[in-house]
């Protein structure tokens, strides 16, 4: 891992030569967060002194079916902070509090009901950021948003707390978003992008929301409104930890049994507000939900979403997509992370029943996050371990990768190369808001008897 160390250094001294970037005009719609002398309680009431005091926000207006039109029900809402959380209180008025519906499904899934979720873009880039939604029985939502186009990611769950409640004038939804959770700039004084969605299910699917969302508009990020007044933020240092062990009693020839130990650990650490470092040793994905079947029967690869949990992480940095009309609409790009332990190359020459149908990560770490300027960087170093079939011959080379990203918010160019062993090419800039690099490196080992390369 050590290509990654001078990566990191290069990082800290920008970050800390970087300069804030310039202020922008206030937008028509403001929202100003209370700070909470005592941390309220999440249980989706708003009794607690801070609700009390906080300014309310009550501007909401349709968005669909009509755009600009007065709500079917008024919604009110709140926002505080501390030195450590987020907070924010919707009440959701309803006449008929009886009619509305709580259905229970699993975390991301979007079923029929009522919902609230909260936007926040913490960078105030009017690029990328954070949904929170939750329905009426306490279903929680969330993404991470790249790109201003509403370019989802469904695969980023954040730790974060939502209580909700149905009374007799309406429901209501209490949300604490940890600071540790968002990645904002270490500044004396902060603004987020920020805007709140109610949908009336029973209504024709309303939707109402502040600011103004116009569906007539392109974009989506850079519609949000601006919750001010977040003054003294503090800059957590995030460290998650995730440990796993796992103890297989395996059947082996001649009625003997296998006792096999495996044990490694998922690392978090934010070094800043908004850069933080990914690391694992050994990982496990046997918790991550199984990619659905697929019949394939074209001559391009099909390419699967990536849920693994390290590589989950600013996943929109790596994100470089290729023109469909060119290549294919599957949604290749140019870095697809699915192939760092990918299923052994040579498999189905050399391989038999035994051999792993997945090339084991021995470890890898990466680090992203973006500077006060306007900077996003991102590097990613994995290693893989030689895999072997039939007479110890090679299926999958011991493999070290380093592919690095960075983009930057002003020249309206990208920048693409590749550094394989034995070839370098270079791609041509295309329109883009953002400058962008992405390389790789990739070294190989000979079994006895015979050489292998990496493709």
């Amino acid at each position: 891992m050590m290509p990654l160390m001078p990566v990191a250094a290069a990082i800290l001294a920008l970050q800390a030569a970087s300069s804030p970037p310039p202020s922008t005009a206030p937008n028509a719609t403001t929202a100003v967060a209370q700070r909470a002398a005592t941390p309220p309680v999440i249980d989706g009431k708003d009794n607690d002194d801070v609700w009390r005091q906080a300014p309310v926000i009550k501007d909401f207006r349709q968005v669909q079916p009509t755009e600009d039109a007065n709500p079917s029900f008024p919604t009110e809402a709140k926002v505080a902070y501390d030195d450590h959380n987020f907070y924010v209180f919707v009440r959701a008025f309803d006449s008929h509090p009886d009619s509305i519906k709580k259905l229970l499904a699993r975390r991301d899934v979007r079923i029929c009901c009522d919902q609230i979720k909260i936007v926040i873009d913490s960078y105030h880039d009017r690029r990328t950021g954070f949904e929170f939604g939750v329905n009426p029985a306490g279903v929680k939502r969330d993404y991470a948003i790249y790109g201003d186009d509403q370019q989802e990611d469904d695969a980023w769950d954040g730790v974060w707390e939502v209580a909700t409640q149905v009374d007799s004038l309406g429901w209501t939804a209490e949300f604490r978003i940890p600071l540790s959770q968002l990645r904002y700039a270490h500044t004396s004084s902060n603004v987020f992008g920020f805007a709140i969605w109610r949908d009336i299910d029973r209504h024709g699917g309303e939707r109402v929301g502040w600011p103004l969302f116009r569906t007539s508009r392109r974009g989506f990020v850079s519609q949000l409104g601006d919750v001010v007044g977040l003054e003294g933020l503090a800059a957590p240092r995030r460290l998650e930890l995730a440990p796993y062990a796992v103890v297989k009693n395996v059947p082996v020839p001649a009625f003997e049994r296998d006792q096999q130990y495996t044990a490694g650990a998922d690392i978090k650490y934010g070094i800043t507000s908004n850069i933080t470092v990914d690391a694992t040793v050994n990982p496990d994905f046997g918790q991550v939900d199984a990619d659905p079947s697929v019949v394939n029967l074209t001559s391009f690869e099909t390419f699967f979403q990536e849920r693994r949990p390290f590589f989950v992480e600013g996943t929109g940095i790596f994100n470089f997509g290729v023109n469909c009309n060119i290549v294919n609409c599957s949604g290749e790009g140019l870095f697809y992370s699915r192939r760092v332990g990918r299923d052994p190359q040579l498999r189905g020459l050399y391989g038999d029943a035994q051999s792993p149908n997945a090339s084991r990560i021995l470890g890898a770490a990466k680090i992203t996050g973006r500077l006060p300027g306007g900077l996003t960087l991102g590097a990613v170093e994995g290693v893989t371990q030689r895999e072997h079939g039939l007479g110890d011959r090679t299926i999958e080379p011991f493999t070290a990768t380093a592919r690095a990203a960075s983009a930057s918010w002003r020249p309206p160019s990208t920048a693409i190369w590749t550094n394989g062993p034995r070839t370098i090419c270079g791609a041509a800039p295309t329109w883009a808001r953002s400058i962008s690099a992405i390389g790789s490196t990739t070294t190989t080992t000979k079994s006895p008897g015979h050489s292998t390369s990496a493709r």
